[in-house]
């Protein structure tokens, strides 16, 4: 039986839309003057639509005030005049909460955003009696972090900074960047989102002239520098690009790909949503059939072999021919003798 009559689940905020609206809130923040909509979304190279969406979410949960100038524009700013954290309760679930962000953030140690959170715990803690520092001690054993594969990017903590504040102002970057098995290479480059991806941070960039989206690992930036020139957002959706990814890369030439699960293997495929266009369908034999439009080769094929003899790459036929050629070279691998 088809699943595509059962109701989506709600969409939850993803790394893109965290990450955009913290460069909000430090835009704001450092703000003398407040911003339009229409201004935040030339800076962040996102739709009005999208940083509306921003805006609400954030007024809900920071100190955002919306002011009216004139007689349909809204500016935003950030209201300064917090109310001090003495006068703030926090609630068993609240504190849960705040120590369950970060564990789930562990593997982002030595960034800019897993210092801030380890900032806020400190404050809240240093307005608590030994007594309640006991309680938030076996509060934090209820979620353990578990980072694993992660990056570390302690030395990299002050070019994270600085390319979130790159993107916020739109400011032109010249990066040195080491592609996997090539030498070094610099590059002036325009940045406009960053990405949490897999326990790693991508920057999304215009490089050159370009007016496409590269996607570069921020691990493997060796030299970071910030001009003062500022570059105009391409005509570019973002969130659309980035929608296209079955992981994080995206190329232009997309296919239709349909992989074909065992029965044994099909109920974990249904637990997950792996893209935001798949499409499965149940087999009268429990096989599950899995179909999406992705440019994700390189990533597809090596997730179909993790599932072993349980799944099988159908089409498009070029990457069945590539999946069975990683296949025959492990096959010869494997039949020759240890030393």
């Amino acid at each position: 039986m088809s699943d595509e009559s059962v109701k989506a689940p709600e969409r939850r905020p993803d790394s893109q839309q965290l990450v955009r609206q913290w460069a909000v809130l430090r835009l704001l923040a450092d703000a003398t003057e407040p911003y339009s909509v229409k201004q935040l979304s030339e800076q962040l190279g996102s739709s009005k639509a999208t940083i509306e969406r921003d805006l609400a979410t954030l007024e809900r949960d920071f100190a955002l005030v919306e002011e009216s100038v004139g007689k349909q524009k809204k500016v935003y700013r950030i209201d300064h005049k917090i109310r001090a954290l003495e006068a703030i309760t926090f609630g068993t679930t609240e504190l849960l909460s705040i120590y369950a962000a970060q564990a789930a953030i562990a593997g982002m140690v030595g960034t800019p955003l897993h210092e801030d959170l380890k900032s806020v715990m400190t404050k809240i803690r240093g307005f608590l009696s030994p007594r309640h520092n006991g309680g938030l001690e076996a509060l934090s054993r209820v979620f353990v972090p578990h980072a694993r594969g992660h990056v570390d990017y302690e030395s990299q903590r002050d070019q994270i900074d600085e390319i979130v504040d790159a993107i916020a102002r739109r400011r032109i970057c010249t990066i040195t960047y080491k592609a996997a098995g090539k030498e070094p290479r610099e590059h002036k480059a325009r940045p406009l989102r960053l990405v949490w991806h897999k326990s790693a941070l991508y920057v999304l960039a215009c490089l050159g002239e370009h007016q496409r989206i590269t996607t570069l690992a921020f691990h493997r930036v060796r030299k970071l520098e910030v001009s003062t020139e500022a570059f105009v957002v391409p005509a570019l959706d973002v969130d659309a690009h980035i929608s296209k990814a079955f992981g994080i890369f995206v190329s232009d030439q997309e296919e239709d790909v349909e992989i074909v699960f065992d029965a044994e293997i099909a109920w974990s495929l249904e637990e997950r949503t792996h893209h935001p266009s798949e499409r499965k369908e149940r087999r009268a034999d429990g096989a599950l059939v899995y179909r999406l439009r992705s440019s994700a080769q390189w990533e597809i094929i090596p997730w179909v072999q993790s599932f072993g003899a349980l799944a099988e790459l159908v089409a498009p036929a070029s990457w069945r021919d590539a999946l069975r050629a990683n296949v025959e070279a492990m096959m010869a691998r494997y039949q020759r003798p240890t030393e």
